[in-house]
Order: C-alpha cells, then structure tokens, then sequence
C-alpha cells in the first residue's frame, strides 16, 4: 500500500466540537476561575467606591433631584388624567342628551318670528335737542329677557330638556329695531311650543320693561314654521363626535406616559450593589474564559500534528483501519461523549479476534509479519502481544516504534508485511508518513492498522 501526499487537509467540524467537549473539565476550571476573578474584583471595588462619602453624597443629592422631578411630572399627568376623564363625561353625557346634537341635519323644524317695538319718539322739527329714543335700549332688554337662566330653566322644565340644551336651539338677534327670533327642534310640534313659550314670556317681560325703561308697543310682523336642511347642523355634529374620540385618545396617550413614569431608586446598600456587580461581571467573566479556552482548543486542533481519529489514516493515506481499541477506561460525562461520537468503548478477546480476522483475510502469501507503530510503550506492548496470541498459526513477531528502535528496523528487514498500532493523541500524522515512507523504501506490504482512540 503506498501512501500519498497529495492529501488536502479538512477541517471536520463534528471532530473539532468534540475536540473541545473532551476538554470541558479545563473549559469550567478556567471559567470558573476567570469568573470568581473578575467578579470579585468588580464586587470589591464596587464596595470601595460605593462606601465613599462624596460617592453617597452626590448620589443623594443626584436621587432628590430626580424625585421631585417624577413627583412633579407624575403630579401633573394625574391632573392631566382626572380633566380628561371630567371632559370625557361631560362629552357622553352632551352627546346622549343634547337635542341639537341627536336631531337629524336633513329635517329640522324651524319657527321663526319677527316683532317691532314701537314707542313715542318722534323728531322734533328746528329743535337742536332731541327726545332721547329708547327703542334700541327696549330690544336688548327683551333679547336679555329671553337668553337669561331663569327664563330658559322655565322654558326647558316645560319641553323636557335642560337649559343648556335649549339655549342652543333659540336664536335672539335684534336688527333695525327688529327682534327676531328663531327656534330649532326635532319636530313640528315642539318647535311650535317651544315659540309660544318665548313669545309668552315676550308678553310677561312687557310690563316690567315700561316700568323701567319707557312705554311701548311689541307685535308680530312676520312667523313661519317648517322643515329644512341644516349643513352646519352635520359639520357640528361630526365636530363634537370627532372631539370625544380625540379625549379618549388623549387619555391612552397620557395613560401610557403616567404608566411609563419610573421612580427613582434611592442609594441602595453598598453590599447588595456589590454583589449584584460581583454576581453580573462573574456571569461575564464565566462566559469569557470558557470562550477563551474553547477558542484555544480549536486553534491548537487545527494546527496540531497529531492524530485525532482512525478515520484520519484511511483518508489521509489509504490505510485499512484493522480494527479500534480504547486508548485507556474512562466513565462518566466522557465516556458518554465517546459513545456520541462513536469511539471504541470495550477491549476485549472479541475485538482482538475480530482485528485477528481481518490480518488473515488481507496478509495473502505473506509469511512473517511485524507489529510496528508510534503508540505509547504500554499500549504498544499490549496490543502487541495480544495480537501475537491471537495469530499464534501466523509468524508474527513484536517490533516497536521504527523511527527510534533499531531493533525492529532490522525486523522490518525480514518481515513480509507490516500491522502498524498507532494512538490517537499520542502518534503524529508526520511520524506516520515516515513510518510508510520506510516500508516503502523495504518495499514491504502495509496490511493496515490497529488503533487506540
């Protein structure tokens, strides 16, 4: 079997994780260490500079000031709240009771009246003085009369409603000494009631407006009555609804920042900051040193020269792996881990016979073969004499490692065929390329190769 240098190496990434989970007993020592390390730095120092009484000082000093500003903020979003909430109310309760607010804007009923005061003022011809004319002073006492709150209050218990709701549907207006009245309401009925109510007060106010300003005569020049479309009426309407969705949007918004309000927390002791610190930056050291020793690992994986796995020398120089043996006993977490990664467990008489098997079946004509390898002396030796015992119908004769022992060079001289033993993290890819460099040379038969892993 010839070997070939013509390999391209390839980093197995399934080798490489193991490779680092075989060394977890390193990986937790060195975490736990930086850990305890940097935590406990960062825990005393912590302490020192927390226990400094300009430290505690400027920090008081730091935490009232942002108390009274929380205070000041979370006192002004309470009050912010409890207004939206009263404006809120009186919104639903404006828009469930107002009769402006629930009447259709395509059919509202409108009265209107006209009426004239007329009092004694004449112009006097080639007089430089003049009466004085009260009729612009008697219309505003009239409009005054009927927009007052105890005439509304009479008029509203009478119709059913409250004054404020009335008050916007009456309309008083005094113009070139006309007063003019217009009343608004759902229907015929109650607009009509509504006008006589207005027009009987205009009746009761009479007497007491002659007795206080001067002597005249109100009547009705122009009424009407009917239905029509009121514009203004819709674009109102949708105004007051659109302002109750705005306050209830205003309420989440300042809601959520009173929500969002966090109080200051005062100087906390110096023992617990320091340990919460020491707690925090161990967690951070923890972390850092297992990353560290992980990094290490694959970095020496990748440029180390020694064997891994026996899969290595079948890919690497084409050699028949003869059979796997446990490089030594291990238990617990990596005996679990060989298991996963499908490494020999056992050493037994059953492997040694399989392995026997295998020489047979490849070593055709040859007569004597040696056991030669770079494997430990103790694991050498073992696998050794097994071997010879379990080929005793076969001349096979115990070498040992053909780079440092003469002796089995001049075995190698006589042999016909070669079974290697190598172990894995203890013999070097180059020492197994000098190996088959040598046999080559000899021009002897490699039958394969017996490895511990």
């Amino acid at each position: 079997m010839e070997s070939s240098n013509t390999y391209e190496q390839e980093i197995d990434l399934k080798d490489l994780l193991f490779a680092m989970l075989y060394k977890w007993r390193l990986i937790l020592v060195v975490a736990l260490a930086l850990g305890i390390v940097l935590g406990g730095f960062k825990a005393f120092s912590t302490y020192m500079s927390q226990n400094d009484p300009a430290v505690l000082a400027e920090k008081e000093e730091e935490y009232q000031k942002d108390l009274e500003i929380y205070e000041k903020n979370k006192s002004t979003s309470e009050r912010e709240i409890d207004n939206l909430l009263k404006d809120i109310a009186e919104q639903q309760t404006y828009l469930e009771k107002s009769v402006r607010m629930n009447m259709s804007p395509y059919d509202v009923w409108e009265a209107k009246a006209d009426l004239f005061v007329k009092t004694d003022y004449v112009i006097m011809p080639d007089m430089v003085y003049q009466n004085v004319d009260y009729t612009d002073t008697i219309l505003q006492a009239y409009q005054s009369a009927l927009t007052n709150t105890e005439f509304l209050q009479k008029v509203a218990k009478k119709v059913g409603t409250e004054p404020r709701y009335l008050k916007e549907l009456i309309e008083i207006q005094v113009n070139e000494k006309i007063l003019s009245i217009k009343v608004n309401y759902t229907d015929e009925k109650s607009v009509k009631e509504v006008m006589q109510y207005i027009l009987s007060g205009v009746d009761e106010t009479k007497a007491k407006i002659e007795s206080t300003i001067g002597v005249h005569a109100i009547s009705i020049v122009d009424e009407s009555i009917g239905s029509k479309v009121d514009l203004e009426l819709a674009d109102a309407q949708k105004t007051e609804s659109t302002r109750l969705v705005d306050l209830n949007i205003g309420l989440e918004e300042k809601q959520d920042a009173l929500d969002q309000l966090e109080e200051p927390k005062k100087v906390v002791d110096s023992a617990s900051a320091a340990i919460r610190s020491g707690i925090k930056y161990g967690v951070i050291g923890f972390v850092a040193g297992g990353f560290l020793v992980a990094f290490v690992v694959c970095m020496l994986f990748v440029m180390s020269d020694v064997l891994y796995a026996a899969k290595d020398l079948r890919n690497r120089y084409k050699l028949r792996v003869l059979g796997t043996l446990p490089a030594k006993k291990v238990g617990g977490i990596d005996a679990s881990l060989r298991k996963m990664e499908g490494r020999a467990s056992e050493e037994d008489d059953k492997t040694y016979g399989l392995i026997a098997a295998n020489v047979r079946s490849f070593m055709g004509d040859a007569g004597k073969i040696l056991v030669a390898g770079c494997a430990s002396a103790d694991a050498f030796n073992r696998v050794a004499e097994k071997l010879v015992a379990e080929l005793g119908d076969c001349q096979v004769v115990k070498g040992g490692n053909l780079l440092e022992d003469a002796e089995a060079l001049e075995k190698l001289s006589d042999a016909d065929a070669v079974v290697f033993v190598e172990e894995c993290k203890v013999s070097k890819y180059s020492q197994v390329e000098l190996e088959l460099e040598k046999v080559k040379d000899l021009q002897k038969e490699v039958l394969g190769c017996v490895v511990l892993e």
